[in-house]
């Protein structure tokens, strides 16, 4: 794990697990079946919150590209 990526894996973590408690709390149901499928959607959103925030912050230059890391080996 590199080190200018790790805020942004650990914001990626507290999205997801605030985003699946609030659709938790919004649905108001807490069978197994809907625990479970919201606990998948988390985390796919979570994933796509990490790729998505990843791009702008490359795009913007506050992080190293991929061309760059390869280059500082």
């Amino acid at each position: 794990m590199s080190r200018p990526l790790l805020p942004l894996k650990a914001g990626a973590i507290v999205f997801t697990l605030l985003w699946t408690a609030w659709m938790m709390w919004w649905s108001g149901s807490f069978s197994s079946a809907n625990v479970i499928i919201l606990a998948l959607c988390g985390a796919v959103v979570g994933y796509l919150w990490y790729r998505a925030m990843r791009w702008q912050f490359e795009r913007m230059g506050m992080l190293p590209g991929k061309d760059d890391s390869s280059r500082a080996s």
